[in-house]
């Protein structure tokens, strides 16, 4: 028998219906695991950033700082994950400044499901402050938490594998980002010697494998080994991948957990480091001119930056101001600093030193006192990057430049990204 023409055009438009309806569910549940998926992160050192990224990667989701989510962002997400550092007393990361404003606001977020990873340091009296007002918000914004708000100090194994069996019950597995690498201790130099402060030291070490990419502004985790489980410690590289080794400067601190360890390994010593990106203190322009700020340890992601461009046939003026306690035996790196003056890679350089008695003697009264300067390389689209102590020097520095550029000034860099911090 033949068959009637319509029976097969019904037949098709049947089974195209079919494929719509199977592809649509598949799509759904791809969805599920990550296309319906929002991440957010607020991240000052990049810590929380390559945490998010790492699981963007995997899930397919939508990945944004929190100053690039708001209202729209949130309505039309139905699920998110939130990875949030705290800064300062309890404040937030300078690319959450904008969404912090933006919670004097209610919402209606019923609709919203999220998970919570708030990162912190306990060191701190404000652990995970910025953290918790932000998970406060978007519960009194009705959305609902999928499982309790995790708190990860530092980089504590416990809180991660609790982070884990939360994303368990949505189907993801927390992505971590790349693991530590054996890293050998190629040299180990004093740098202060006699200084009335505590020792600093310039570590050299070299990987046993292939070298990472990096760029300048970013950070090396050292794995310090423990009886009660492994303890990362953050440090600022000095070097560029250009030179096949990776540059530390340490203070070391009587009792740390870390840097008594490193500073006392010899030469031909093996560590585990892993480096990772810390976007929030890179810098894109490279016709920008810098204004570096720091003290003590903190010249070590200052000079990441000067290499970088010494490096370039055609770069923007830099300023360089940085501070320690006596010249005679704390002036570090200072026959490389007066190299790269006299190359023209370093077009001012400022050393104060707190226990000599000059008129300066602080980075942030160089910042009170050349103001005029400092509010023409502003208006020139300069970048300010500052790097050191959080307590004491990064607070003080951050207040004379709210005293010189005024509050909308300060906010306006932040806001440009033309404001780079890598504090600790």
């Amino acid at each position: 028998m033949t068959a009637d023409p319509s029976d097969w055009i019904l037949a098709a438009l049947v089974t195209l219906a079919w494929a719509a309806l199977t592809l649509r569910i598949a799509l759904r549940h791809r969805g599920g695991a990550g296309g319906s998926l929002l991440i957010g992160y607020a991240s000052q050192s990049g810590f929380a950033e390559m945490l998010a990224r790492a699981q963007a990667a995997e899930t397919g989701a939508t990945i944004l700082p929190l100053d690039r989510i708001g209202p729209a962002e949130l309505a039309g997400a139905r699920r998110a994950l939130f990875y949030v550092s705290t800064t300062g007393e309890g404040d937030p990361p300078d690319n959450a400044a904008a969404f912090a404003r933006m919670m004097a606001r209610a919402q209606r977020l019923t609709h919203l499901s999220y998970g919570f990873l708030a990162l912190g340091d306990r060191s701190y009296p404000h652990f995970c402050g910025f953290g918790r007002r932000v998970e406060d918000w978007l519960r009194a914004c009705g959305a609902q938490p999928l499982f309790p708000r995790v708190e990860l100090d530092r980089d504590h194994p416990e809180a991660l594998a609790l982070w884990q069996r939360g994303l368990d019950r949505l189907g993801l597995h927390a992505a971590e980002g790349p693991g530590h690498a054996p890293w050998r201790l190629v040299s180990r130099r004093h740098l202060n010697p006699g200084s009335p402060g505590a020792p600093l030291w310039h570590l050299v070490l070299k990987p046993q494998g292939d070298l990472p990419a990096w760029r300048a502004g970013d950070i090396a985790g050292i794995a310090i080994p423990r009886p009660e489980g492994e303890l990362i410690r953050e440090y600022s590289l000095a070097s560029l991948p250009s030179s096949g080794r990776a540059e530390l400067i340490l203070r070391e601190v009587p009792g740390g957990a870390g840097s008594p360890l490193l500073c006392r390994l010899e030469p031909g010593g093996e560590v585990r480091l892993r480096i990772r990106a810390n976007s929030g203190f890179h810098v894109d322009d490279d016709q920008a001119p810098l204004v570096l700020i720091g003290n003590g340890s903190g010249l070590a992601g200052l000079l990441s930056h000067l290499r970088h461009r010494a490096g370039l046939t055609r770069a923007g003026r830099v300023w360089l101001i940085h501070g320690e306690r006596a010249a005679r035996s704390d002036a570090i790196f200072d026959a490389e600093l007066h190299d790269l003056a006299e190359r023209g890679v370093l077009t001012r350089l400022d050393r104060v030193f707190s226990r000599d008695g000059g008129p300066l003697r602080y980075v942030q009264e160089v910042v009170r006192a050349q103001a005029g300067m400092l509010r023409r390389e502003v208006a020139d689209g300069a970048v300010i990057c500052l790097c050191g102590r959080r307590e004491g020097m990064a607070q003080d520095v951050l207040a004379a430049l709210e005293a010189v550029l005024g509050t909308e000034g300060l906010e306006r860099l932040r806001s440009n990204g033309r404001l780079k911090q890598d504090v600790y």
